[in-house]
């Protein structure tokens, strides 16, 4: 019995000396430089009231771990430029963005947009993009059905929703699916956990999930079809967030939504820079800790940089249910 142990410790021994010789500790100073780069993000819709480009560097693989906040470029110059007027955007400190009043220049379908953006210490970086057509949503459909969520409690209504529109024939065309619900009701008042059905209602929501994948949808194979989108799930639980001035506090949280609710789903049409990058990052996130899971590649149309620059164009049905 002690040689069997005596040999085992030794086989175990041998096996992690043989994964200690796998791993090799590489001088640094030995790895070529890797500069960093502007990440860009930017998207143009003709329902945009506001213009707005995200700034920040790229993460080195060597080096200290930061921050978002950290990582945003807070000096850059972004100008972005349509049939020869620019403008220039500025940065905003709290929302850390570089903003302009999209009527400084309007975004039109079929125009093309030129993005550049410099920084102190990086490369100057360039995109560009074209605004899409606006397919209006033809139909929604609704589905309704009833669920026990637990013993002596009154039964409640799921919701679910699904989008129609033409597409049109003869060119290639991206679509991303969005929705959400929204309704008056008296949210609790937390910590006492009291409804005041006497106070006035507040206006609650919540996000319709139409999937990470699947809310991506191009006309391959379809072309010319009349389209229709995955099944979106409204959520039985709406957040809210209001000021109560009486007590001088703020309340938030999530509740059950009410009748009547009102359900706003919108079909966007979007570039192909917005598809392919939103569906890599939908991928990438998916993936995570997931240890046998493919990296994934995330594309950029960033000459010099990284991020996407892109374009939409929104059209949205409402639905009341009662």
């Amino acid at each position: 019995m002690m040689l069997r142990l005596s040999s085992l410790s030794v086989l175990l021994l041998l096996v992690m000396m043989a994964c200690q010789n796998l791993v090799a500790e590489i001088d640094p100073s030995k790895l070529p430089p890797i500069d960093r780069k502007l990440v860009v993000n930017g998207y143009l819709s003709p329902q945009d009231t506001v213009l707005a480009v995200s700034v920040s560097s790229s993460q080195t693989v060597l080096g200290d771990v930061v921050t978002d906040s950290v990582n945003t470029v807070r000096e850059a110059t972004v100008r972005l430029a349509s049939e020869g007027k620019t403008v220039t955007l500025v940065f905003d400190p709290v929302l850390r963005v570089y903003t302009a009043d999209a009527r400084q220049l309007p975004v039109l379908v079929g125009k093309t947009y030129t993005l550049q953006v410099g920084a102190p210490g990086f490369e100057t970086v360039s995109s560009s993009c074209t605004i899409p057509a606006n397919i209006p949503v033809s139909e929604l459909r609704l589905d309704s059905a009833q669920s026990y969520v637990g013993p002596g409690l009154d039964p409640v209504w799921q919701y679910n929703v699904r989008a129609i529109w033409q597409d049109p024939a003869g060119q290639t065309n991206y679509y991303r699916v969005a929705g959400y619900g929204e309704c008056l009701n008296w949210p609790p008042r937390f910590p006492e956990a009291h409804i005041d059905t006497t106070g006035t209602k507040v206006l609650i929501r919540g996000i319709i999930g139409f999937g990470r994948q699947d809310q991506y949808i191009s006309d391959q194979n379809q072309d010319g079809q009349l389209l229709l989108s995955v099944r979106g799930d409204v959520p039985l639980n709406f957040d809210y967030s209001y000021y109560d001035s009486t007590r001088q506090m703020t309340y938030a949280g999530s509740y059950a939504f009410s009748k009547p609710l009102t359900i706003r789903v919108s079909v966007l049409q979007v570039d192909e820079n917005y598809f392919t990058y939103h569906r890599a990052r939908q991928q990438q996130r998916q993936s995570q800790n997931n240890p046998f899971a493919e990296p994934v590649l995330m594309p950029t149309n960033i000459q010099g940089g990284l991020g996407c620059f892109g374009a939409y164009n929104r059209s949205t049905l409402v639905m009341l249910v009662k």
